[in-house]
């Protein structure tokens, strides 16, 4: 909970069990201005905090506490109508009992609700850098639009910067999500999750600064590209960019428009999540090229800002001798091509995402390569058991998903095979908590994997293999860092 709900529960429940139980002469005044602080109370904190309908029982305290006053005035000397001698005191303790339980309820929903949905906070970057954001329009005038019938439509993409900044504190925090309310009306698309039970993540703040100056502490920063999951968003890994910045990447975040849970450009048009049912790794071909060539074109146009004098907050601060790629699901799946397509990329983080696209060569990749995968993600069992609902929900038999299983399995252990490659497997966990998700609620993360604790591992893991291979910290030792952290192992070929 936030400070002043946490202080708004504390006053009402102090409220309604006084109000309710403390005897005086005018009880019913009492009441009234028990009503009347709670009333203020709340105003107070949907002023500065913000409504959220989560509070809705810390609000109608006040409610509450107004029909017991009006119960006392209407009753006329509350008190001694209480104790008329008709009344047996076993009643009058039964009667007692089942209020303080009411209102023991009542106050326990009206606490938990709050921290079963939260207005949850991000870990605090352990880099000695502040944390500067921006968001950026590119468009693609080379390429078409393929998820809309207008031929005269090119790419358009949205990407956020984070990077190393100078000292922010006049610079404002950074909202964790620009529009949720589209980007929410694309989780339902794809997670079935309605809207309104997300909807605190308007007030989620980030720790990076809108458009604070970059850092002068170094001529340059090594580059890293980030592309989160199908349908996803940019902001997904907030929890990892920030991180990553901190400790001196400018990290760029890449929305894939029509894959993204929503993407909204300058003109407040909106790429709307489509969903294409597409399974398999030949369903999937087309798809992995155009968003390997979507992060070429991201890379290439950071490229040409760096070296341009005139482009604003990358201008000359951008090392393209220096250059990683990551992401999560199918961005995943786009690190590990780019690693094989673009000879700017010196290594690649793919976190448990399929190896779709091109097949790996057979000695694996030639550059550093990690693959981080959750262990329900790569367990046969529970891959058999939701067979029937795939097959079900789908075209495809389930000898179809069985050879998807068997070639996604071939290509895992090809990519295992090169001299700089890593795989770590995450016990407890599954293909979710790679990213910001479980911060969102207490009840979604499976048991055994403390969200805040996977990603501080996470964040551990990722700084020290771009460091090694990108900042050339070669003393690095990837086995020990991984041996010395609790339900997480490295797996050998």
């Amino acid at each position: 909970m936030r400070n002043i709900e946490m202080l708004l529960l504390i006053v009402n429940a102090i409220l309604l069990f006084v109000c309710a139980f403390l005897r005086l002469p005018k009880r019913a005044l009492l009441q009234t201005s028990g009503a009347g602080i709670s009333v203020l109370c709340g105003g107070i904190q949907i002023l500065i905090e913000g409504y959220r309908w989560q509070n809705i029982p810390l609000y109608g305290s006040a409610l509450i506490i107004g029909l017991m006053a009006l119960q006392s005035y209407r009753a006329g000397k509350s008190d001694q109508s209480i104790q008329k001698p008709s009344v047996s005191k076993t009643k009058t303790r039964l009667k007692q009992a089942m209020v303080i339980l009411l209102l023991a309820v009542y106050t326990g929903t009206a606490a938990f609700l709050p921290i079963l949905l939260p207005v949850f906070a991000f870990s605090e970057p352990t880099g000695s850098f502040p944390v500067g954001t921006t968001t950026l329009f590119m468009e693609d005038v080379t390429r078409s639009e393929p998820a809309t019938d207008n031929p005269a439509d090119h790419r358009k993409l949205m990407v956020q910067i984070w990077y190393p900044a100078e000292s922010a504190s006049e610079a404002p925090n950074a909202d964790y999500i620009e529009n949720v309310p589209a980007v929410l009306s694309g989780l339902r698309e794809a997670m079935s999750i309605p809207p309104f039970l997300l909807s605190q993540l308007r007030y989620v703040k980030t720790h990076a600064y809108t458009d604070a100056k970059i850092s002068s502490a170094q001529e340059r920063f090594p580059l890293l590209l980030f592309s989160p999951g199908l349908t996803g968003f940019r902001n997904q890994n907030t929890f990892q960019v920030e991180e990553l910045a901190s400790q001196g990447y400018i990290v760029v975040g890449i929305d894939h428009p029509y894959d993204a849970a929503a993407v909204i450009y300058p003109d407040q048009s909106t790429a709307l999540l489509k969903l294409e049912g597409l399974s398999g790794f030949e369903d999937y071909e087309a798809k992995t090229r155009y968003w390997v060539d979507d992060t070429k074109f991201v890379l290439d146009h950071i490229e040409a800002m760096s070296s341009s004098a005139q482009s604003g907050i990358l201008s000359g601060k951008v090392d393209m001798n220096r250059i990683g790629v990551f992401g999560h699901s199918f961005g995943g799946t786009t690190a590990a091509q780019m690693l094989m397509k673009d000879s700017r990329i010196q290594a690649a983080l793919n976190m448990d995402g399929v190896l779709y696209g091109e097949p790996i060569p057979e000695h694996g990749f030639d550059k550093p390569y990690m693959q981080m995968n959750a262990a329900q993600s790569i367990d046969y069992e529970w891959f058999g058991q939701s067979l029937d609902q795939a097959v079900e929900a789908s075209d495809h038999d389930r000898d179809h998903y069985e050879r998807f299983w068997t070639e996604s399995q071939q290509r895992r252990k090809k990519a295992s095979m090169g001299k700089d490659s890593y795989f770590v497997i995450f016990n407890h966990t599954n293909h979710m908590s790679f990213t910001d998700f479980y911060l969102f609620s207490p009840l979604l993360p499976p048991r055994g994997a403390e969200p805040k604790l996977v990603q501080t591992y996470i964040n551990e893991l990722s700084t020290a293999f771009f460091d090694k291979y990108l900042k050339g910290k070669q003393e690095i030792n990837m086995e020990t860092i991984v041996r010395d952290r609790s339900n997480v192992a490295l797996q050998k070929p």
